[in-house]
């Protein structure tokens, strides 16, 4: 039985989720290749229910795409896409960060060392991607509404397929990046903006990197 990170029997919806993901992850279902409800339910011999949400929430993660005459169809990563979406979050999430320091708050910290340890016990490379999304997102809660918090959420959204690949790729990286989150932890604690903004882009900065061996490697 495959259990999720709180330590509960996964949903016959994310059992789904898992495998599709980690099928299209690693190139075994190919890029443009269309998914039926059918299909998924006769491969997982379960309802029409579960292969509906699932293909909802793989959508959602970016993994897949409706097509207006193919229906869901398995969405191509690339490592140009990904560039972009990581030069467009270095360029802005280091303002995101500056803003919302001006409201620096314990709640922030303490919800973003919540998910940290979250994160350090998740074995699913999909749930430990959408969390680490979610703990970028603490240092920059208090700007939500924004312009700037609109575009910023919708680049790391767009990059949780990529950080689950990337992490596919190699298993080294969950705990570089584990121990970068902890040192970006203690600049945001010690209320050093300058060093929390330069361990935020490192950070970034050595995603992307592997991304690029990742992608080109395995899709």
């Amino acid at each position: 039985m495959i259990y999720n990170s709180s330590n509960r029997p996964m949903t016959t919806t994310e059992f789904i989720v898992h495998n599709l993901s980690q099928e299209i992850l690693n190139g075994k279902i190919k890029s443009g290749t269309r998914l039926t409800q059918n299909e998924i339910s006769k491969k997982f011999n379960v309802s029409q229910t579960p292969a509906r949400e699932a293909l909802k929430i793989l959508t959602t993660e970016g993994l897949i795409r409706f097509d207006p005459y193919r229906g869901a169809v398995v969405k191509g990563l690339c490592y140009k896409d990904a560039n972009e979406i990581y030069d467009l979050r270095i360029l802005l999430e280091s303002k995101l960060i500056a803003d919302g320091f001006k409201n620096y708050s314990e709640e922030y910290f303490e919800k973003a060392l919540s998910i940290q340890q979250k994160i350090e016990k998740c074995k699913d490379v999909n749930e430990w991607a959408q969390l680490n999304a979610d703990f970028h997102k603490c240092f920059w809660e208090s700007e939500i509404g924004g312009r700037t918090f609109n575009i910023v959420e919708t680049l790391i959204t767009a990059a949780i397929p990529y950080v689950s690949l990337s992490l596919l790729y190699k298993k080294s990286h969950i705990e570089l990046s584990n121990g970068e989150h902890r040192a970006i932890l203690e600049a945001y604690k010690d209320k050093d903006l300058e060093k929390l903004i330069k361990l935020s882009t490192k950070h970034t900065i050595k995603t992307r990197e592997i991304l690029e061996d990742s992608i080109n490697s395995v899709l």
